[in-house]
């Protein structure tokens, strides 16, 4: 149990080690600041405005859904093109092993 408070106490000292480190860059200091100003500006909004917040999410939702129906479209139609592509892909190869014998003999 002591050794896990070990390790758990030197992942946040690295982790904490690592920020410091990091906000010392000025370019990256800044650009943690605008993002925590823009992640505060929404959490303020979303508290004024609730309904915005619903409307956010469903939105979102609503997007994944159209990628995971395009996906298992184009999954459904790579399943039913499949045999033929490899049965092309056969008689291609047939055809051209056919040529190479033909000139070896």
């Amino acid at each position: 149990m002591k050794g896990n408070r070990v390790i758990i106490r030197n992942i946040l000292l690295g982790a904490s080690v690592g920020v410091i480190m990091s906000l010392i860059h000025k370019p990256t200091r800044k650009a943690c600041a605008l993002k925590i100003a823009a992640y505060t500006d929404k959490v303020r909004r979303f508290r004024e405005q609730p309904d915005q917040l619903t409307n956010c999410i469903q939105q979102k939702i609503r997007s994944v859904s159209d990628d995971l129906s395009f996906l298992n479209q184009q999954i459904k139609e790579l399943r039913e093109a499949t045999p033929e592509v490899i049965k092309r892909i056969e008689e291609t190869r047939d055809h051209f092993s056919k040529r190479n014998r033909k000139r070896l003999e």
